[in-house]
């Protein structure tokens, strides 16, 4: 990308519209999210994981939404933030229709151990204390599909306590914003601030590969996304 900008036409504004939609919905229940587990810790000062439980309240009207895009959701606990184990993750997804907890191996003895401290959607926010998209990328782990992570970092008094986020599939994401943009007459992208294409309407320009030649851009409000002008 560059700092070279990218006029709109209104076929382009629709496109925003339609990412800001999806993309807002995301980060807003990671965001309420965020809220209440920073609540929690700020009002005791020891949290364990039962303290956790407004998580599931938060998170399952929305996965239970079939008009929703969210297809998991939760909190993911900084290393050693729980008094009762050291790595946790108060995570949900939707399983045939119906909200379960993902369950995997906190314990850093277990054979299937899930390090999550160096994987991007903790990794970024918890070192920036900026919210972050990562993706596109196949989740073995949850929805076992190409998917958009959105993560915000939950600090407590400028304590990194965790990470919220929310999980969207990135067929769902295509499904909402792919025809507009199709419908327009230039070849765009939407591009994260990594530089990776989330989607685009050139079949050169694959989602999930990095864009390298620089190109007129378009910050989308305050989200980690841009469109981008593609080459022919």
């Amino acid at each position: 990308m560059s700092t070279e900008s990218l006029t709109l036409d209104a076929g382009l504004e629709t496109v925003l519209e339609l990412v800001e939609s999806v993309v807002g919905e995301a980060f807003g229940l990671a965001d309420r999210i965020g809220a209440a587990t920073a609540a929690v810790f700020d009002r005791q000062p020891t949290v364990r994981r039962a303290d956790l439980g407004g998580v599931i309240e938060l998170v399952r009207p929305a996965l239970e939404d079939q008009g929703s895009s969210i297809q998991g959701a939760g909190f993911v606990a900084a290393i050693d933030a729980l008094a009762d184990a050291q790595w946790w993750l108060e995570w949900f997804m939707l399983s045939n229709g119906v909200t379960e907890r993902l369950i995997v191996d906190t314990d850093p003895r277990g054979e299937n151990f899930y390090d999550y401290a160096a994987l991007p959607w903790y990794d970024v926010p918890q070192r920036t204390g900026r919210r972050h998209i990562t993706g596109p990328y196949v989740d073995y782990l949850c929805t076992d599909d190409y998917t958009l992570t959105f993560t915000v970092p939950v600090l407590v008094r400028d304590r990194f306590v965790g990470v919220a986020g929310a999980d969207v599939r990135v067929f769902t994401f295509e499904k909402a914003v792919l025809p507009c943009l199709r419908a327009t007459h230039r070849k765009v992208a939407i591009v994260n601030d990594q530089g990776r294409i989330v989607l685009s309407n050139s079949a050169r320009h694959v989602g999930g590969t990095l864009l390298r030649t620089p190109a007129p851009a378009y910050r989308v409000e305050d989200l980690p996304l841009s469109l981008v002008e593609l080459s022919a």
